[in-house]
């Protein structure tokens, strides 16, 4: 017999948030592509915020092309506006193994292609 796997929980809370800039989410769906079946939202919220933690910094996720947007904002502030993006289907919450990890939906998709491509046109 398996060993039943015990999930890590979340909860989504966009904290009323209603929409958001088109700026924004292009900037959390991109700074999302490099964590995209191997890190999730807390790991996504330190990238947007400019952290300088040791494991980020390892992963050498602080050359993303967001680092540090949201620095003015609280880490509670990020991860509401990165849950409004997986509550409005342009990310959704894949599990791999007993860690949620981040994928992309074809909505979001469709903006990260097009987001990436012109990066590297520039």
């Amino acid at each position: 017999m398996s060993k039943r796997v015990k999930r890590v929980p979340y909860t989504l809370d966009p904290k009323g948030i209603s929409t958001l800039p088109i700026e924004e989410l292009t900037a959390i769906l991109r700074g999302a592509d490099n964590l995209i079946m191997s890190g999730g939202r807390n790991l996504l919220v330190k990238i947007l915020k400019g952290s300088r933690q040791k494991k980020l910094l390892e992963l050498k996720l602080d050359r993303s092309p967001v680092y540090g947007y949201y620095h003015d904002l609280s880490p509670e502030d990020i991860l509401a506006r990165v849950d409004w993006v997986i509550v409005n289907g342009y990310l959704d919450i894949r599990y791999e193994y007993r860690l949620p990890l981040l994928v992309y939906t074809p909505k979001g998709w469709e903006i990260e292609k097009v987001t990436y491509s012109n990066e590297m046109f520039r």
